[in-house]
Order: structure tokens, then sequence, then C-alpha cells
């Protein structure tokens, strides 16, 4: 399965790309076109930098010394304001492809900030609506224990329609 990754200016630019990515994703859905149609959103990295020079490839180097290639195969933005990138990860070593964590994620991109800009962004995770609201919070306490300060709030994505929203609906009620 492809992996996706929103690239966003600012979070005032993630409410506006929230909707604006679930479209065009319907669209290569309703098309099957391209790696957009069956990716699995893993989240949304806001960054003013990275938006506008998005990376062709990521490396992180995992405690077990394998080494994971984060390679960009396909990107659609509205420039300068948000991106979708499809990734793929693939283990230098065994050249297998992996699944993706939001650590592994947030560590690559982490380290290229730093060694692009100097400085880190914020990360949004993504979890199915129907994730139980206890689950998302102890994924985004244990993120904000290992990465403070860069976890934003949580994106929902149903995972019938493939509706996209920061707030869960299922807590307005």
């Amino acid at each position: 399965m492809t992996n996706l990754l929103i690239f966003v200016r600012t979070t005032n630019d993630l409410v506006r790309a929230c909707p604006q990515v679930e479209e065009f994703l319907a669209f290569c859905r309703s098309r099957q076109s391209g790696s957009f149609a069956n990716g699995r959103l893993l989240g949304a990295w806001i960054d003013e930098h990275t938006v506008t020079k998005l990376p062709q490839e990521m490396e992180l180097q995992l405690p077990s010394n394998q080494t994971i290639l984060l390679a960009v195969r396909e990107t659609f933005a509205l420039w300068g304001i948000w991106a979708v990138a499809s990734i793929e990860p693939v283990c230098l070593e065994t050249k297998a492809g992996m699944e993706l964590s939001h650590d592994m994620v947030l560590d690559a991109l982490i380290a290229l900030a730093r060694c692009d800009t100097g400085r880190a962004g914020r990360y949004s995770p993504v979890f199915a609506r129907d994730t139980p609201k206890e689950q998302v919070r102890a994924e985004i306490k244990r993120l904000n224990i290992h990465y403070p300060l860069r976890i934003a709030g949580p994106i929902y994505c149903d995972p019938v329609t493939g509706g996209l929203s920061l707030q869960d609906e299922r807590l307005c009620h």
C-alpha cells in the first residue's frame, strides 16, 4: 500500500487543505489513477519551508542499523500552500518494502528539516474516524512525550468516504 503525506505551510493552511486534498484523493480513487488512488494517509507536516522544497527522498537509520529510504514517488500540490506526496519506504539492506509508523515518518522529517533549515516543523497524525478516542488520545500523548512541541492536533479520515476532518464529529454530538 502506498503511504501519503500532506505538506502544508501553516496550521491555517491545513484547515483549507483538508477539503481540497479530500477532493483530489476522491478524484484519484474514482479514476483509479496513480499511487494516490489507494494510498494510506499518514499525517501532515506543517512547515513553511518544506512545502516549497519537497524532498525527493529521506533516509532513516533504524536502531537495528538498517537504513530505510523514504522515496517520494509522486506529488500533487497547490504550489506553496500544500502538497500531497506518495511515499514508498524501502529497507536499503533487504530491498523490502515496509509499513511506516508515525515515529518513522517524524524521525525522517525532523532529520530532514534540521539538515535543511536548522529547525523542525510540526506533525498532525491521521487516524481513522472509527478509532476509539482513548486510543487517539493515548497515541497523541505518546507522540508528545517522544517529540515535544512537534505534535499538532489529529486529522480524522473516514475510511469509507475518504473524508478528512480536523475534529472528530463523534465528540460534537
